[in-house]
């Protein structure tokens, strides 16, 4: 009797792209590099800063990009300087000197100015996305992280190729089901999407009863659970603005930053995969119980995308490879 071919599916994932245009763009382009079934993007995927550029009267440009005085003598060196603050995940405008000036001395245009072009690029980029996948069955999954605001997450529409999951447990296969979760424990930073881990808790609890089969779940969830190895950061002194790490004997005091409730519901459900981000440098693997978790890390600001494929059957982890390029 001839065997049964197993029901395969290749999963593609990376996260924390923070706004880098190059990144993205290689994340684009994963799901034929690697012949992944779904792609997933797993959260705080807009940048962090605004670069204006000023026309100086001569025709020249100037710009402080990076804490360095940056000038395009032509149209050619401006191409390359916005090309540059891009890749790093920054966003940029052309001005004049006096509108620069005017930019500085009003948060509220600063503000403005920024989540403008946060949604245009994130809008361009689900419309990259969609012309990538085009005629394929790849399905791409974005979400957001904490870093991101929620009204600027609401700007992933649903296409044919592309899908907003936030929040929701939907179908992502015949046998998977995937619940994903951009919020997290409270951080330093103060971010836009950050909570207590009750109320952490609550929004996970709401997603777990759509759940038909947790043995073939993909919890999608930003921050990873506590006290592992894919979430150990350098601890932060937070009575100054901007925190500092904090030093002991010359070397950084690190501790466990993820979750609790998350790390509870994971060991609670039993999943068969855990997709995690937010802390960058703790790239890894860890498991509990009957979970595979994985953290690709992140690396943005230097053009790199770090990920991972899975390649999932019914109710086990065939295989997995951490990727970077």
């Amino acid at each position: 009797m001839p065997k049964v071919k197993e029901d395969v599916t290749r999963i593609f994932f990376a996260t924390d792209v923070h706004g880098s245009e190059i990144t993205f763009r290689k994340f684009t382009n994963a799901a034929k590099f690697y012949r992944a079934d779904v792609v997933v993007l797993g959260g705080d995927v807009t940048g962090k800063t605004v670069v204006p550029i000023a026309k100086q009267a001569d025709g020249t440009y100037t710009s402080l990009f990076l804490n360095q005085q940056h000038n395009a003598k032509n149209e050619n060196e401006l191409k390359d300087l916005i090309k540059k603050i891009e890749n790093s995940g920054s966003y940029w405008s052309t001005m004049d000197q006096q509108e620069a000036e005017a930019l500085k001395k009003s948060p509220e245009k600063v503000d403005e100015l920024f989540r403008r072009l946060m949604r245009e690029r994130l809008v361009r980029w689900v419309q990259l996305a969609e012309e990538r996948l085009k005629g394929t069955n790849t399905i791409c999954y974005i979400t957001g992280g904490n870093d991101d605001s929620q009204e600027i997450i609401d700007e992933i529409k649903d296409t044919k190729y592309v899908k907003n999951p936030d929040g929701k447990s939907i179908q992502i296969t015949r046998l998977n089901e995937m619940a994903s979760l951009g919020w997290s424990n409270p951080t330093p930073w103060h971010t836009p999407r950050e909570c207590t881990e009750e109320e952490l808790n609550n929004k996970i609890e709401k997603m777990m009863g759509q759940i038909k089969d947790m043995s073939n779940a993909v919890f999608n969830f930003h921050v990873p659970p506590v006290d592992g190895v894919l979430d150990s950061a350098p601890k932060l002194d937070e009575s100054v603005y901007p925190p500092k790490p904090i030093t002991s004997g010359g070397q950084f005091v690190f501790f466990g930053a993820g979750s609790k409730s998350v790390r509870f519901a994971i060991e609670k459900y039993q999943p068969l995969l855990g997709l995690h981000g937010h802390i960058h440098e703790s790239r890894g693997t860890e498991v509990h119980g009957k979970t595979l978790c994985l953290n690709p890390g992140s690396d943005y600001s230097e053009g790199i995308l770090r990920g991972v494929v899975v390649e999932l059957s019914d109710k086990k982890v065939i295989q997995y490879q951490l990727t970077s390029g």
